[in-house]
């Protein structure tokens, strides 16, 4: 399922929530959506920021050391009944979700991220790791919408999909949001089956996403 929301009118979707395959973390602010995994609504750094604050596959779930303990301990309670390994790692840079990039294979890691902070990524999230950057920008986790199926990334790694390509083990495109926003993450929340999109995105864009994403 491909679908357009806002959430209190503001279409960048992507910052106020994560969905995989195994499970989804969302604001509280974000609209119901019907969906066959288990939902946490919750806050990271007393914000409704999720989508920017951790990251996830079917693994595992990463969060940044400022979330505040009430915070953590609601999700890490989640992560231990849905089976779902978690961790609170320290960093130089708090926005987890701007920063990498994964699926249930692998996991693009931006230069950004201290080199410190490998194992923790690798043993919570279960893939094999690589750093890099998504057409010559550090913010991975902002240019690329990875699930298990497909990717869609930002404009400028028109050049660069070949390789993106062989890193996740799968095809995709490079695609814009929210009329013609690059950087992708911010306005799609997506697994393999559904994804959801800000709901300025255009026809032509949410055709691209679609064929991207491997989602009717």
């Amino acid at each position: 399922m491909l679908k357009q929301i806002s959430i209190k009118k503001d279409t960048f979707i992507g910052l106020f929530g994560l969905l995989t395959d195994k499970y989804c973390l969302l604001s509280y602010d974000f609209p119901n959506v019907e969906l066959d995994v288990p939902v946490l609504r919750a806050k990271i750094y007393s914000t409704d920021l999720t989508g920017i604050f951790c990251v996830g596959n079917s693994n595992g779930l990463l969060v940044p050391d400022v979330i505040e303990n009430d915070e953590e301990k609601k999700i890490k309670d989640f992560c231990k009944k849905n089976d779902i390994n978690f961790r609170k790692i320290s960093t130089d840079f708090n926005a987890l979700g701007n920063l990498i990039a994964c699926n249930d294979s692998h996991a693009l890691i931006s230069e950004l991220i201290p080199k410190k902070n490998l194992k923790d990524i690798e043993d919570i999230l279960g893939v094999a790791c690589s750093f890099g950057s998504v057409g010559g920008h550090t913010e991975v986790g902002s240019c690329l919408v990875v699930t298990n199926k497909g990717f869609l990334a930002h404009a400028d790694a028109e050049d660069t999909l070949e390789g993106i390509r062989e890193i996740f083990g799968i095809d995709g495109k490079v695609g814009s949001v929210n009329m013609g926003f690059p950087y992708v993450r911010a306005g799609i929340v997506a697994n393999s089956k559904n994804a959801f999109v800000g709901d300025e995105t255009t026809g032509i864009e949410m055709n691209v996403i679609s064929d991207a994403l491997k989602i009717d």
